[in-house]
């Protein structure tokens, strides 16, 4: 519904690039913020009953229902890239308009489709974390004496917990942001380089291919380090130094805040996504001044208000100029940034379960700080 052009979010997302660049984002932004309201009220009521039908177990069962529907989940996240790389060949290939309108088509379901895989995705991990929280929390013992929220190290580490998403966020998409501006100067490089390449005249050199493709795969295998440190020493420092209930609080913070990040930037990125597409096959429509074919000039109603009528919006206009800003920055959200928090609440709280028995032989599990367990 929030991701698809057949629907009113996507639809005033798209007329919002009547008027820039910045209302298309703004407008993004709302729609993904507002697209989590459902899911996360539904897995909120997923955890109550199952908890209440079958204690954690059933928390645990839960996670394992949904993560049953993995072969549906691939196949739906996969039939996206498929489509988007057909309609590339298309291009580049230089076959009719009208195969590139089809695979435009299917691109725009992918896009749906993936949003769907992708919402299953985060709800299974949220369900998978909670449930490995629940088992570091019955391994350490802290279920014996529960987590009082008012425990200022709690409370600290749950505000903590919440920051992390953000924080890796950060770090996936400026790390897209670094490949793309080193993408960008080695294609004006050849451009400038190659003659004839810009122009596409017949009988010039080839682009190096290789090195563009080397520059996103090395970018991608360096950038991936710092995020991937930070998920897992977060939890080893923690329990090392501040003990096992600041531990349980940081990933209670990270799951709460993850699985709403993490819906809202999947959701932001395939509605900008399939909002450029709506524009670019001619579904936006918007009043514009008539303008006389002879003299150029505006022509006015009797009360001097321009004469409007209705234009419908294509490829190369100012909309979707404006369209295009929005998928571009939409890209990293829905690829990168928005997926990856699956494994920030999942191997947060596995890395916190293996090291529990660690953490509990430091100071009886209240680390090297020998933090004292009291409450506000």
């Amino acid at each position: 519904y929030y991701t698809s052009h057949s629907y009113t979010p996507v639809r005033e997302v798209a007329r919002s690039t009547e008027t820039g660049a910045a209302t298309n984002i703004i407008y993004g932004l709302a729609l993904g913020y507002r697209s989590a309201i459902l899911p996360v009220s539904l897995l909120a009521i997923v955890v109550y009953l199952s908890f209440w039908l079958g204690d954690m177990y059933g928390v645990a069962l839960a996670a394992l229902g949904m993560l049953s529907n993995l072969a549906t989940c691939l196949a739906i996240d996969v039939y996206g890239p498929i489509c988007d790389n057909a309609g590339g060949i298309a291009e580049m290939s230089e076959l009719p308009e009208n195969v590139r309108d089809v695979t435009d088509a299917l691109d725009a379901a992918g896009n749906t489709t993936a949003a769907i895989g992708k919402g299953f995705a985060i709800g299974s991990a949220a369900l998978v974390s909670l449930a490995l929280t629940a088992a570091f929390v019955t391994r350490t013992a802290v279920l014996d004496r529960g987590v009082n929220m008012l425990n200022p190290v709690v409370f600290a580490f749950l505000l903590v917990g919440s920051m992390l998403p953000y924080w890796f966020s950060a770090m996936t998409m400026k790390s897209v942001g670094v490949a793309a501006m080193e993408m960008v100067k080695e294609v004006k490089r050849q451009f400038d380089t190659i003659p004839g390449l810009l122009e596409g005249a017949p009988g010039h050199s080839p682009p190096d291919h290789a090195r563009c493709i080397k520059i996103s795969t090395d970018a991608s295998l360096r950038e991936m380090v710092p995020p991937a440190i930070l998920v897992m020493t977060s939890p080893i420092v923690t329990g090392m130094f501040f003990g096992v209930e600041a531990v349980v609080g940081l990933l209670a913070g990270g799951l709460v805040s993850g699985v709403q990040l993490a819906i809202s930037a999947s959701n932001t990125g395939g509605a900008w996504d399939n909002a450029k597409k709506f524009v670019e096959k001619g579904g936006l429509v918007i009043d514009m001044p008539k303008i006389d074919e002879v003299t150029g000039e505006t022509l006015r109603n009797m009360d001097g208000t321009p004469v409007m009528v209705p234009v419908r919006q294509r490829k190369g206009g100012e909309c979707h100029k404006a369209a295009v800003v929005g998928d571009t920055v939409g890209d990293p959200l829905k690829d990168t940034s928005g997926p990856a928090l699956n494994i920030l609440m999942k191997l947060m709280a596995i890395i916190s379960l293996v090291f529990a028995d660690f953490f509990m032989s430091i100071n009886n599990g209240q680390g090297y700080f020998n933090v004292p367990r009291q409450a506000f």
